[in-house]
């Protein structure tokens, strides 16, 4: 019996030295570190991919910028107009490439973004939304001017890069994430003239000065985005963040009632022909801050 005890301490010894040397060979299954087997620098294809989700919200902070109006009337610029910052939401999918030390510490991503805010200009500025002496506004009415209301939405994909802190061998492999990005994509402004003076409608009280969404007016161009942030593990999964984000892009396609000639309502019912807008161009800069949650999905290769 004490024979046959002896011979199975020397098995397992001898396994137990097996299964180590295994863990030591840098081409087992076993070893944590996806580029322990390869001297070469990663590719997008390397390392363990991560995706996240993420849901944000906040504010935008649009820049005063000049109006150029393009239909003949006058003046032709309205410079510094004021578009109002707002409440915005937005959201985004998106996947880490980690890279650890391979380069410099940094981690490559890219991320599908979207958000929505409203840079309305409130009445009344002269000569955009409104006519201080009544030139322009087909009764000469004076200061009838309206808010001209307006809806902003982003939709683009962005190129990131991010720098891991307080580092573990365990997922997610660093509790703080810095982070920068830029990105190019969809920037598009939907408008249309608001109630009288911008508090309540000129119809009846609690309704709106026309019947057309304000989709129906709209234009679309090429944004550019800069971006950066922080990223904080809550849990193994779910991550805080805070980060602001610059946005700029050129309309030529944007209008207003500039004179206030959008008409009323005839015993509460809407005239017909009730929305009139100038065409104008202008830059939209705008700086947007988001705080949200994110959850991360670990891809095992």
């Amino acid at each position: 019996m004490k024979t046959r005890i002896s011979a199975m301490v020397c098995l397992l010894c001898v396994l137990g030295y097996s299964d180590l040397s295994r863990a030591d060979d840098p081409y087992s299954q076993r070893v944590a570190d996806p580029y322990a087997i390869s001297p070469d620098l990663p590719t997008m294809s390397s390392g363990t991919p991560e995706l996240y989700l993420s849901f944000m919200a906040g504010f935008a902070i649009p820049r005063s910028e000049n109006a150029t109006f393009t239909d003949g009337t006058t003046p032709t610029v309205i410079p510094n107009v004021d578009y109002t910052t707002s409440f915005s939401i937005a959201g985004n999918a998106g996947i880490w490439f980690p890279t650890r030390n391979k380069l410099a510490g940094f981690d490559l991503g890219v991320e599908l973004t979207g958000m929505v805010w409203y840079p309305d200009v409130n009445c009344c500025t002269d000569f955009f939304n409104n006519s201080p002496t009544g030139r322009g506004n087909l009764n000469g009415t004076a200061n009838n001017g309206t808010t001209t209301e307006l809806s902003g939405i982003y939709i683009g994909p962005n190129f990131l890069l991010r720098y891991p802190m307080a580092i573990s061998e365990a997922y997610p492999n660093g509790r703080w994430h810095p982070y920068v990005g830029i990105g190019v994509g969809m920037h598009q402004m939907s408008f249309r003239p608001g109630g009288d003076r911008g508090v309540t409608s000129c119809c009846i009280p609690g309704g709106n000065l026309n019947t057309n969404p304000i989709t129906d007016q709209r234009d679309t161009t090429v944004g550019f985005m800069g971006l950066g942030g922080i990223k904080a593990h809550l849990f193994k999964y779910v991550a805080a963040f805070v980060e602001a984000k610059y946005i700029h892009a050129h309309h030529n396609g944007l209008g207003s009632d500039r004179f206030g000639n959008s008409s009323c309502c005839s015993l509460g019912v809407p005239t017909g022909n009730d929305v009139v807008l100038n065409t104008y161009s202008s830059s939209i800069n705008t700086i947007l801050v988001h705080a949200g949650l994110s959850i991360h999905f670990d891809v095992k290769p």
